[in-house]
């Protein structure tokens, strides 16, 4: 009997995570801090949604990127995870990224981060980051 209430507590904890990110939530693009990828002046923003697995994410900066230079916007695993970055594309002319995506498992990432690259970068490695935000939870499981 024991277990089939667990069970019945770990569905309804699954159906509450999906309920709470199909809708979307704001979160402000911060420069880095001495200790952080985050937590300094906004920047700009990143409006996302997770839906059945398929992640939407607009990011917006509020300044171009230096001459010569685009901006380019990763997810990544943080902290005692992998620490593996994925690049989902470079802002547009309009300084905005537009992301859909299906991944296997949008919410293993914890930090979403934006990197100024020299234009035609031939290197698949991130730059410095320029902002991040901290994605909420239910990422970082």
């Amino acid at each position: 009997m024991g277990s089939i209430i667990s069970l019945s507590i770990v569905i309804l904890s699954i159906g509450m995570i999906a309920t709470v990110f199909a809708q979307q939530t704001s979160l402000d693009l911060t420069t880095p801090t001495v200790t952080d990828l985050y937590g300094g002046d906004k920047k700009g923003t990143l409006d996302l949604n997770v839906q059945n697995n398929t992640l939407i994410a607009t990011a917006t900066m509020n300044e171009p990127p230096a001459d010569s230079q685009v901006y380019e916007g990763w997810f990544e695993d943080k902290g005692d995870a992998s620490g593996y970055s994925l690049s989902v594309g470079k802002f547009n002319e309009n300084n905005t990224l537009t992301v859909n995506q299906t991944m296997v498992n949008p919410y293993t990432y914890t930090v979403f981060y934006v990197t100024a690259e020299p234009l035609d970068d031939p290197d698949p490695k991130p730059a410095d980051v320029v902002v991040a935000a901290k994605l909420p939870m239910p990422f970082g499981q």
